[in-house]
């Protein structure tokens, strides 16, 4: 399993590790800036601290020790995120450092520091086991951005302490133009050889070009495939899931992309997406109950050991005392409503208004028809293909994934497809359904419709799939997260909106009220949905995050143009509503509580 080497004494204390990262990564930024002056400042004298090397080499020593300096600094980040390729070449680095300096007159004395600072890397290694993040486009960008950042700052602090130096050149080019020179090693007479203003101007380019590889090896750098399980692994995940998935959205911690940890008796795993610097996970851990404790806090320890925030999405609520002796923190973030099939009946005064709607859809010529895996019939795969696409339009997205699944005209065996038809086969709606396995159970995906339909379309799709699963063995059918139900809203934060942003994207429902109350007529039993997190600090990146993993194509401009139009659009209503409020009272409408208003 890939997910090993953990150290327990890094993972016990974890703000300890922090302080040592912190001050190591200082300390080998300050090295770094300390290399790269060497070459601008005034060379003071040594001998009170143990004197200078004997040896004086061409400034091409200097040259290299200014860059070393530079990649010395851009690495300080990655120590403090404790990450084993940054230690690695930090202590290279801090090696030819010392060696540079015997071979340019330098200091003793700071060759001695850099030797304990080497030291100190080798003593406290167990502190940086963090693998790198996949590197991101953005991340590339940002990383030319402060190399050149930092290159400029360097070349203007120079140009300013060497100014008398420069002073004939300025009054004859001026001072951008000498800078933009110096820069582009442009030619530039009268710099005496052996000076500081000489010096400057041989390494400058030379930064130049180091800021621009280091930035352009992290943008085209590909995407790391070690956090990716191989093929025993997937394996291996499959079977675990088939005996304890009993998370309604387990059957999404096999998808395509997710990382999966795998706990120390390989019997449990967790499956993740990284997003960033935050592992997001689908669901609880996987696995017997005996080992949900140990594997939580197993993948704890191991997201501290990668600098990672940890979120857990959905997990049930039988969980929740395991994540808060883990020391997280949890928000709920809605309800699942859950049908146990063997009790469940339409007889009754709470189901009339079900009967009433699935009579209207039977008189208007609907019955419904399943398929396992593939839908057969062309004609109607068409239909669904149409009325997918024009769905997705209506709700301004695309195809969603992590704990929710994505229409595929090739099927899925592991599936169940529902389909509302009528006489002359014309599709209506449809549902999707995926299994349970732990619990012998199915949970409703996909819930897809036209524009307009008969009254109880969906609640005829509803109850006839359930007579079909129950005929097929199932125990229990999950009728799929109902966002933001049953909870405090007391208090509005980023994250709760983010989430009433995705409950858009989870049924056919754009209301949240109305999503609930439609799955309220089944009188299903409700099971808590919880958000578990790190960090309250977080929960801005927590929430951005959970939006990333789910439509992966979003960026910040088309998410923020979501929510103002989403604002806008609720702000309009409410307008609506309240110039209702002083019309007659024959003039109010009413909205019914038939399916086809509520979906």
């Amino acid at each position: 399993m890939q997910n090993k080497i953990l150290s327990a004494g890094a993972t016990k204390h974890p703000l300890f590790r922090n302080r040592i990262r912190f001050i190591l990564a200082l300390m080998t930024g300050v090295t770094g800036l300390a290399n790269m002056l060497t070459g601008i400042l005034p060379r003071p004298s040594w001998d009170v601290l143990l004197g200078e090397w004997q040896v004086d080499t061409h400034h091409g020593v200097h040259k290299l020790l200014v860059v070393v300096g530079f990649f010395l600094v851009m690495l300080s980040y990655g120590m403090m995120r404790g990450k084993r390729q940054a230690w690695v070449a930090t202590g290279i680095l801090l090696l030819l450092s010392g060696l540079l300096y015997m071979l340019s007159k330098g200091p003793v004395f700071a060759t001695v520091l850099l030797d304990v600072l080497v030291l100190l890397l080798i003593v406290f290694a167990r502190h940086f086991r963090a693998r790198s993040d996949p590197p991101t486009i953005r991340r590339g960008y940002i990383s030319l951005l402060a190399g050149l950042g930092i290159v400029t700052l360097y070349s203007i602090g120079g140009f300013l302490v060497l100014h008398d130096q420069f002073e004939s050149l300025i009054d004859r080019f001026g001072p951008v133009e000498v800078l933009f020179r110096l820069l582009t090693n442009s030619h530039l007479p009268q710099l005496p050889y052996g000076t500081h203003a000489f010096f400057l101007g041989r390494v400058l380019p030379m930064l130049c070009l180091s800021a621009v590889l280091y930035g352009m090896a992290l943008i085209l750098r590909p995407v790391a495939k070690a956090l990716l399980p191989n093929e025993q692994e997937r394996r291996t995940a499959f079977a675990l899931t088939r005996k304890y998935g009993t998370n309604t959205i387990s059957y999404f911690a096999l998808e395509m992309g997710k990382s999966f940890f795998f706990s120390n008796s390989g019997k449990s795993f967790i499956s993740y997406v990284l997003e960033g610097d935050v592992a997001v996970v689908a669901g609880d851990p996987v696995g017997p109950e005996e080992e949900m404790v140990s594997v939580i806090s197993q993948f704890i320890s191991f997201c501290h050991e990668q600098d990672w925030t940890t979120i857990f999405w959905q997990v049930r609520d039988v969980y929740t005392k395991l994540y808060r002796q883990a020391g997280m923190h949890l928000l709920k973030i809605g309800e699942d409503p859950i049908i146990t099939i063997d009790t469940f009946t339409l007889v009754g005064k709470t189901m009339a208004n079900v009967r009433t709607s699935i009579r209207h859809a039977e008189k208007a010529g609907l019955d419904v028809v399943f398929y396992r895996g593939q839908v057969q019939d062309a004609e109607q795969l068409a239909q669904m293909e149409q009325i997918s696409r024009a769905w997705l339009a209506s709700k301004g997205g695309s195809e969603m994934g992590f704990s929710m699944g994505r229409f595929d005209v090739q099927g899925d065996d592991e599936q169940v497809y529902a389909l509302a038809v009528d006489a002359n086969n014309n599709v209506y709606g449809f549902m999707s359904f995926v299994p349970i396995y732990g619990r012998k159970g199915w949970g409703i995906d996909l819930m897809r419709r036209k524009a307009r339909i008969p009254v109880g379309t969906m609640e005829l799709l509803i109850v006839r799939s359930m007579e079909y699963l129950k005929a097929r063995g199932a125990e229990i059918v999950s009728l799929g997260l109902a966002p933001m139900c049953n909870i405090n809203h007391s208090d509005e934060t980023f994250l709760e909106y983010g989430i009433d942003l995705l409950s858009n994207f989870v049924g056919d429902l754009s209301k949240k009220a109305s999503l609930c109350n439609f799955k309220k007529k089944f009188q299903p039993s409700w099971e808590s949905r919880y958000l578990v997190y790190s960090s309250t600090l977080k929960l801005p990146k927590a929430g951005w995050a959970i939006y990333r993993a789910h439509q992966r194509n979003v960026s910040v401009y088309s998410m923020a143009y979501r929510a103002f139009d989403k604002w806008r659009a609720d702000h309009r209503e409410a307008r609506q509503k309240i110039g209702m409020v002083g019309r007659p009272n024959g003039m109010c409408t009413k909205a019914t509580s038939t399916g086809e208003l509520a979906l």
